[in-house]
């Protein structure tokens, strides 16, 4: 009895410094990759950019990286880091805060990167590698012989689908961020409502979406919210137009290129008008 009671007092201790020392690597781990961001030195292709476009110096070309790195990171989402881990955004938030990452760009570099170890990080990416292979039962080799940061490749190159990247407005972010970050933004609304007015059809010369949310093309609800809205609000206009004219009907095509927006304060206007009311 005495032995068993001073083994399993053994056990615990060896639980609490593993638990203390996986805390204390991820930590260190998070730290090392935000100071290579916010520290960015230039490489050789960098310094052939900035050689090429003379009116940007060395210290705008790294605030600009810097920032658009961080504008990333922020919107990188557990929808992305799901499709990445071939789970579904819930399973992979869960994956990823029991391992202590709320932050999912974080969570998939300590999985890529290849001179991070240790039983956490194998235990993922082993399941990563079951799930692949089983999925697609091909390339065992290169599947469970290959680094980690080629696994993820992998995973991209078998997944294929129109929408493995999530797209995501912070709006309120966006509104003080860079021009250039503002054009990104505009780009990102532009490509999320192609995607939803793919998923739309015509019938009795009115607008019916066929999904019924944002994750099922890949968007954020908020920018599923306001592609409805303007949808919504045409099909008013012409329930409207044959109240007066009964024969009035406009021949609707949802890839017409009057409804895709991409200049930011049109945008901005959307969010307002739809989201923030």
């Amino acid at each position: 009895m005495k032995y068993s009671l001073y083994l399993f007092m053994i056990v615990l201790l060896l639980s609490a410094c593993n638990s203390y020392d996986h805390e204390a690597y991820i930590a260190q781990f998070k730290a090392n990759f935000d100071n290579k961001i916010n520290n960015f030195d230039l490489s050789e292709a960098d310094s052939a950019r900035i050689l090429s476009n003379r009116k940007q110096t060395i210290e705008e070309f790294k605030v600009e990286k810097i920032a658009n790195d961080r504008f990333y990171i922020d919107n990188y989402s557990w929808y992305q880091l799901g499709k990445n881990l071939i789970l579904s955004p819930a399973k992979a938030k869960e994956e990823a805060i029991k391992y202590g990452f709320n932050r999912p760009y974080y969570f998939l570099q300590f999985l890529k990167n290849d001179t991070t170890t240790g039983p956490a990080k194998s235990q993922v990416i082993g399941s990563i590698r079951n799930r692949l292979y089983k999925k697609h039962n091909r390339d065992s080799a290169q599947i469970f012989a290959c680094s980690s940061s080629d696994l993820f490749r992998a995973v991209k190159r078998y997944e294929r689908s129109k929408y493995f990247f999530f797209i995501k407005v912070d709006f309120e972010k966006v509104i003080n961020a860079s021009d250039r970050q503002k054009k990104v933004a505009g780009q990102m609304f532009q490509g999320a409502l192609k995607r939803l007015l793919a998923k739309t059809e015509v019938k009795d010369n009115l607008y019916h979406i066929t999904i019924t949310k944002g994750e099922e093309i890949g968007i954020s609800e908020e920018l599923f919210t306001i592609g409805k809205g303007m949808l919504d609000d045409s099909n008013k206009d012409f329930l409207m137009m044959r109240e007066k004219h009964s024969d009035y009907a406009m021949n609707l095509d949802p890839k017409q290129t009057r409804l895709v927006r991409n200049d930011w304060d049109a945008v901005y206007s959307l969010y307002k008008r739809y989201i923030k009311q």
